[in-house]
């Protein structure tokens, strides 16, 4: 299982993996963004590829989704339907096992990609050896046609062990995550936060890259404006294993205040 695994992951390309949960409305709009940032990755002799992990939805997302499949198979449209509704760490493991290519842009329905940017991401994280970049996210609501706030808009610094401000929009080398046995499923809740804190002790290097990666669309329901139960259990279980004596504003990591720019390289 491990061998087959890992068959193909030093594949170079792009695969766009989209975790859907509920999310029939938006699909769209992020699918379409996918696909208008492989035209600009093939412009580049870059391959690429979209799979959708639908996480048992309900509503009419199945449907569309198999009825874009059976459109867009040929132009690299991929769908994994669950039978159960997991974990978004499960989705991105799936993602990692599944994915056709070594990198991996990961964005959720209610991201949209700018495909003229992702090209400038991919060198970063090629140049850099880096296990994961990101950069500006630019949140708008629903219906906004301008932004009203960043996210993801600093480099990674020792108040991360603290919480968490790294969006799980972000472009990753598979290999990388793989290698360090990928996203941990226990979580329900900032499982992308786990994995910034295990690469950041694992001496991987997470860069910020000064561009704009993508939209954020705030929903009532979204998680960047919801808490809860299982979000400050996260939190705390973080804490327990990544910072349990408040050490790391006094040890040094490889991936503190990593930035690149593509014209500029590490500054």
């Amino acid at each position: 299982m491990v061998a087959q695994m890992w068959t193909g992951l030093a594949q170079e390309g792009v695969t766009i993996a989209i975790p859907n949960w509920n999310h029939e409305l938006l699909l769209p709009r992020a699918i379409d963004s996918a696909f208008q940032t492989l035209i600009r990755l093939r412009d580049e002799d870059v391959p690429g590829e979209i799979l959708i992990i639908d996480e048992a939805s309900r509503d009419g997302s199945p449907l569309l989704l198999r009825q874009l499949e059976a459109l867009y198979y040929r132009e690299g449209l991929r769908v994994l339907l669950l039978a159960d509704t997991g974990t978004l760490a499960d989705s991105r493991n799936l993602a990692l096992v599944h994915a056709r290519y070594r990198y991996i842009a990961f964005l959720d329905a209610d991201n949209e990609l700018i495909p003229e940017n992702v090209p400038s991401f991919l060198r970063a994280l090629q140049e850099t050896e880096a296990a994961m970049v990101y950069g500006n996210l630019l949140v708008r609501t629903p219906t906004s046609r301008c932004a009203m706030n960043l996210l993801s808009n600093e480099s990674v610094q020792f108040k991360l062990f603290q919480r968490n401000y790294i969006d799980a929009f972000s472009l990753v080398d598979r290999c990388q995550l793989f290698d360090l046995g990928g996203y941990e499923s226990g979580y329900r809740a900032l499982e992308d936060h786990e994995m910034w804190l295990h690469l950041a002790v694992n001496g991987r290097k997470v860069v910020f890259v000064p561009l704009a990666f993508g939209y954020y669309y705030v929903l009532p329901s979204s998680m960047a404006t919801t808490s809860g139960n299982k979000a400050m259990e996260a939190e705390s279980r973080s804490q327990r294993i990544y910072n349990q004596l408040q050490a790391r504003d006094h040890l040094p990591l490889n991936t503190n205040l990593l930035r690149f720019h593509p014209a500029l390289g590490y500054f």
